[in-house]
């Protein structure tokens, strides 16, 4: 469970959060941008009452997508949240056209003044992430969040989304970093739904191994879908966003499958 990042895309129930909690969830993915900054407030809400959980906070959202507005982007994450300190902050989108030591220049700016603990990039190309760690020494940066499932994603489900494949997740094994990989259920494809961004020949193949497999095993698709990510190296924590009580169960229930490199090839190929 340990593993698990809730995801809080769609405004999250306290009751749901508070058996994330329970059952040994301790990560939360927010952005400044979900719900307009509504989910962000419903989770500084549920923590005024104590709940220990990591905060991966997102911003720098287009079009506020530049270094000199980090600052700006932080502050409001930790108003929204009610929070003095981010334990991770991400960079939500890049601007390739800006030198990645632009960035790390910002960013170590904000570690340095104790606002965040450490920082991250999502939707950012592997390329530039490793130029942005060779520019920090590692230093701070600790995350990096991308899509990654058992379904490619075929096109991005919002403007400059990006994924990240299975030989990149395992090569990034020495940057030190957690990998969250969002979207893990393909925003509900494994549950049946036909979401164009992941519906293809190949990936309703996967999606039926992963439904004869779950037969056999005597769970869901869906936590068959999520196990596979799970199955990946340790560093990679899935974040999982759900409104309804029976979804986190076959989140949970993914915790406790173990797939053999058999089955894994198999749901694959």
């Amino acid at each position: 469970m340990s593993r698990l990042v809730f995801g809080t895309y769609d405004v999250p129930e306290p009751r749901l959060l508070d058996r994330f909690v329970a059952r040994g969830g301790r990560a939360l993915d927010v952005a400044n941008v979900y719900r307009d900054g509504e989910s962000s407030r419903a989770v500084g809400r549920w923590l005024r009452d104590g709940a220990d959980v990591a905060l991966y906070a997102k911003g720098c959202h287009p079009p506020h997508c530049a270094p000199s507005l980090v600052g700006a982007e932080i502050d409001r994450a930790r108003g929204l949240l009610g929070v003095e300190r981010l334990d991770v902050f991400l960079l939500h989108r890049d601007d390739p056209s800006l030198p990645v030591a632009a960035w790390a220049d910002a960013l170590q700016e904000q570690v340095a003044a104790e606002r965040i603990g450490a920082f991250g990039v999502s939707n950012w190309t592997v390329d530039r992430l490793r130029a942005l760690h060779r520019e920090v020494d590692g230093g701070s940066l600790r995350a990096f969040s991308n899509h990654f499932s058992l379904a490619d994603m075929l096109s991005p489900p919002w403007p400059d989304c990006l994924a990240v494949t299975a030989s990149e997740l395992r090569s990034l094994a020495s940057l030190d970093l957690t990998v969250i990989t969002w979207s893990s259920l393909a925003t509900g494809f494994f549950a049946g739904r036909d979401v164009a961004c992941w519906d293809s020949e190949r990936n309703r193949e996967r999606r039926s191994r992963a439904r004869d497999l779950a037969g056999d095993l005597g769970t869901t698709p869906t936590a068959v879908a999520l196990a596979y990510v799970l199955a990946q190296p340790e560093y990679v924590w899935p974040a999982v966003g759900t409104t309804s009580g029976a979804h986190l169960e076959d989140a949970f229930a993914a915790t406790e499958l173990s797939l053999t490199p058999e089955q894994l090839a198999w749901l694959e190929t």
